[in-house]
């Protein structure tokens, strides 16, 4: 319409539009309709509303330190995925092709010759590239049941910085979680997550343990599928290998915005979305492994 005006000579009226935002003073921005009325704010929620845990103190250098911990296991997060749990046993418990190990890389071997409750799956979330700060790690690893009864579940803790000063908390309770894992795996963590958490632990002074075997999947995934999908970005292979598609998704470019405004505001409704989309990360990563343990092609 804008166009149009202009290019009719109706100079005014297009002057008119851009003062007035769109045609009766609807929003350009916004798309929308004349006479439309604005949309109604969402109540804000706290931490405890929009992400329901609890506070959790972690040895962080010769003092306590505090962040926010959701622990939830896969059957209640998301109870239409429980069955990747039992695929994930089963492939790590045996149910899998023989490796060549002059073919596979040293971490998958490793990965492929330990229990499932060895794997730590790991995630962060920051602000943004190197050198910023981290704000979410989340993990996620296979829990046997407790005594005789119940079944081994794939349990997630996500440990979320709730200020920027709680930053320590979260990378000491990925430390200590780390010195007892035998395979540790990602998605593009050699070249970033770990790279990150060890500048970030430097900057505070935090201990790191020794890394174990490191199984980076977007390394396996170009080695596994290079020519077969578009891309080897994790969404690309969720969906090609899953058949997964997520909807209303958070997009990665807007979370470190969205955790910005939450630590100004104290409004955690968007750290809900962060938090659900960190969890299908590492949930992803779980069905990634058995795809490519059990030689599985993409989907057409």
């Amino acid at each position: 319409m804008l166009l149009r005006s202009a290019s009719g000579g109706r100079i005014t009226t297009a002057a008119a539009l851009l003062r007035g935002g769109g045609p009766a003073g609807g929003s350009l921005a916004g798309g929308g309709q004349a006479g439309r009325p604005p949309a109604t704010p969402r109540e804000p929620l706290t931490i405890e509303q929009a992400c329901p845990g609890r506070e959790q103190a972690v040895r962080a250098g010769p003092a306590d330190a505090r962040c926010w911990l959701v622990c939830r296991s896969l059957t209640e997060a998301a109870p239409d995925c429980a069955e990747i749990a039992t695929r994930f046993r089963n492939v790590l418990c045996g149910a899998r092709q023989d490796f060549d190990e002059l073919k596979a890389s040293a971490a998958l071997c490793r990965a492929a010759n330990m229990g499932p409750e060895d794997v730590l799956f790991m995630d962060t979330e920051t602000c943004g590239l190197a050198g910023s700060a981290i704000f979410l790690v989340g993990l996620m690893f296979f829990r046997p049941p407790a005594g005789q009864g119940g079944p081994a579940e794939l349990v997630f803790e996500q440990y979320l910085a709730r200020s920027y000063a709680e930053e320590p908390a979260i990378l000491a309770a990925f430390a200590g979680q780390l010195g007892s894992t035998g395979v540790l795996v990602t998605f593009n963590g050699k070249a970033f997550d770990m790279n990150m958490i060890r500048e970030r632990c430097a900057f505070h002074g935090i201990d790191l343990p020794d890394v174990p075997p490191h199984l980076d999947l977007l390394h396996e995934s170009r080695r596994r599928w290079r020519g077969q999908v578009p891309n080897c970005r994790l969404q690309t292979l969720e969906s090609l290998l899953c058949g997964r598609r997520r909807v209303g998704d958070i997009p990665g470019a807007d979370i470190p915005q969205e955790y910005h405004r939450f630590v100004k505001t104290g409004n955690a409704r968007g750290m809900r979305d962060i938090l659900h989309h960190n969890l299908l990360d590492l949930l992803t990563l779980a069905e990634l492994l058995c795809a490519i343990m059990t030689g599985c092609d993409p989907l057409p």
